[in-house]
């Protein structure tokens, strides 16, 4: 089950795309239109977002342009790693209470 985010965690990845666009823009790696464009892109699928695998995927099509985001890939999975941890250990605690 994934977990639905929180306007914390649209912040945290918001942080995160940041990073990398930045990154892009101080490289001159996209000019002044493409910047528009993909900053649009970027405050839309986050916003729409429901849950972190739709923001990973979302990422990765974003490194097919872009393989600054790379980072921003590698920190988004990190942050589903840890969720999908949480959550097995929440099922363990349960079953372990419920035996």
């Amino acid at each position: 089950m994934a977990k639905i985010l929180t306007e914390e965690d649209k912040k945290r990845i918001y942080d995160i795309l940041a990073e990398a666009y930045i990154d892009l823009i101080s490289k001159q790696l996209i000019g002044p239109y493409e910047r528009k464009v993909l900053s649009y892109k970027i405050l839309q699928n986050v916003g729409k977002a429901e849950t972190f695998e739709e923001v990973s995927g979302f990422v990765s099509g974003l490194l097919a342009s872009y393989p600054v985001f790379q980072n921003a890939s590698v920190r988004i999975a990190s942050q589903i790693g840890k969720l999908h941890e949480e959550q097995l250990i929440g099922r363990l605690q349960q079953f372990i209470h419920s035996t």
